[in-house]
């Protein structure tokens, strides 16, 4: 493994292999590191993506990374389930695919830019420019911190760790489930947050995530998959940032990105779409720091611009329903008070009404 580069990005998820392909398009020397055996596993992901459309909707300026070409399980709503069984439906176009598939093929588009790509490789730790990994010392100009919730590459630079993160669990369940995506919600099934049924080719996603439990998440799924009939296998558990962004995303020669920046929508736990957003940025800021001498401060404001102003709002709806969620009768109330539409608003777009179109920014 190289000794040297000028950019190096600690993790080859959406936000490190998109951050990694931007910096190598600029010509620069990038190095993309994981601790994994092979980049994508294990999946713990709900595996559903709203279509560009809805995201440039819900995410009106920014640049809004293409559909992946890869195959898809096409979907065309969801359905909300109340405590008490009652079911709301609303438009949500989308797609369900191989989590792992996303990853590898955003890994391929960064070594195809340039970027080399070193897996079983663990950070250990940051002495200004050298990061110590347990393959050796490497000397980065720029290091981005795309290592997940639990980033330490961000906190060896001094920055906040997201100060919520929900446990969350998915598994796989053979058979045929339409083409809406089912959420679950009530204490019996996952408090503080909701069970879900993402259709995929032959089979389907079905997790949930929670908070404030006191009941483990992979109990939890164990009795919503008796109470749904269903089988499940490959069962993973991680944690999902649910706080909004942190505080401050770039500090020395370090910038965070994706779960290690919190930039997750908090009302719904969704992530990959804001990641490759971020990444973007994150990939163009080093390299405009590095050759051109800008502050890679600029980085904080370009993704803040991007989707600051969304997450913001998504996180502050999900404070009201931390509320309501804590009570299956509150949630019955708030579902039917809000409807179909309003139900599709708080759960799409993280807030009670569907933002207006904003001209784009890059």
């Amino acid at each position: 493994m190289q000794d040297r580069c000028d950019v190096l990005v600690v993790g080859a998820g959406p936000a490190g292999s998109t951050a990694a392909r931007y910096a190598a398009e600029a010509e620069l020397d990038v190095l993309l590191i994981d601790k994994r055996r092979e980049v994508g596993l294990p999946v713990c992901c709900g595996e559903f993506n709203a279509s560009s459309e809805v995201l440039r909707t819900a995410l009106p300026a920014a640049s809004v990374p293409d559909e992946p070409d890869l195959p898809r399980r096409a979907i065309r709503g969801a359905v909300a389930v109340s405590p008490g069984g009652r079911e709301y439906g609303f438009d949500l176009p989308g797609y369900t695919l191989d989590r792992d598939a996303l990853d590898r093929s955003l890994a391929d588009a960064a070594v195809r830019a340039g970027a080399a790509l070193s897996l079983e490789t663990t950070f250990r730790g940051r002495d200004g420019r050298k990061i110590i990994t347990d393959r050796g010392t490497i000397t980065a100009g720029v290091v981005v911190a795309a290592d997940g919730p639990l980033s330490l590459v961000s906190r060896s630079a001094g920055m906040e760790r997201c100060a919520v993160l929900a446990p969350a669990v998915t598994c796989r369940v053979d058979g045929e489930f339409g083409d809406r995506i089912r959420l679950y919600f009530g204490n019996s099934v996952a408090p503080g947050g909701y069970a879900w049924v993402f259709p995929k080719e032959g089979c389907a996603n079905v997790g949930l995530g929670v908070q404030g439990r006191t009941t483990s998440v992979t109990l939890l799924l164990r009795a919503f998959l008796a109470r749904m009939g269903f089988i499940g296998r490959d069962v993973r558990a991680g944690f999902v940032p649910v706080a909004g962004p942190i505080p401050e995303t770039v500090r020395e020669n370090v910038i965070a990105v994706g779960d290690a920046a919190g930039q997750v929508v908090a009302s719904n736990g969704g992530g990959i779409a804001t990641a490759m957003i971020c990444g973007r940025l994150a990939g163009i800021a080093a390299a405009r720091h590095l050759l051109h001498d800008e502050p890679l401060r600029a980085y904080e404001h370009a993704w803040r611009s991007a989707v600051g102003r969304e997450l913001g709002t998504a996180k502050r709806t999900k404070r009201m329903a931390d509320w309501v969620l804590g009570s299956d009768f509150l949630i019955e109330r708030a579902m039917a008070a809000l409807g179909d539409r309003g139900l599709r608003n708080v759960i799409v777009y993280g807030g009670l009404t569907a933002p207006r179109r904003r001209p784009e920014r890059l």
